[in-house]
């Protein structure tokens, strides 16, 4: 399909109708998560650090794909909230371990099976063969799309 002016339309690209539907995943996502107060990325962040005890900020930045600085930010508001520890200031130069408290943790459990419920009910929709076809292209996609950008992965 093409425009009056002789160009691709934007649903011609793959990558424009990606980034649309990405937009509304965040939408959706950030829509589950509302009833718990958190955010896709803070809920990123909690995911990780439970999975992960003691990573760094600079690891857990790298992990969710976003700035040193902004991890800064994002464990402040958390960390307000009591649901993360940065543990004690080890000097300029030395990172200090991030751990989920156990109210973060509570948190994540409870704001997890909306999540859960969420990518339920999408696998239902699809059915099984779509969903894992669909996973492998996205795994394959994310290894094209990467190298380009080193914060990805």
């Amino acid at each position: 399909m093409t425009t009056p002016s002789g160009t691709p339309a934007p649903e011609d690209f793959l990558e424009y109708r990606l980034v649309r539907l990405a937009d509304r995943l965040h939408q959706r996502f950030t829509a589950a998560l509302a009833p718990h107060e958190l955010s896709p990325r803070q809920f990123s962040v909690l995911a990780v650090l439970a999975a992960n005890p003691g990573v760094t900020s600079a690891d857990l930045a790298r992990a969710v794909l976003t700035t040193p600085q902004s991890m800064h930010t994002l464990l402040e508001q958390l960390q307000r909230r009591d649901l993360v520890d940065r543990g004690e200031h080890r000097g300029r130069g030395r990172a200090a371990a991030v751990r989920p408290t156990p109210r973060g943790m509570d948190l994540l459990a409870a704001a997890g099976e909306r999540v859960v419920a969420l990518e339920a009910e999408t696998r239902g929709q699809l059915g099984e063969e779509d969903y894992g076809q669909l996973a492998r292209l996205l795994d394959r996609f994310e290894d094209i799309v990467a190298p380009t950008h080193p914060q990805a992965r």
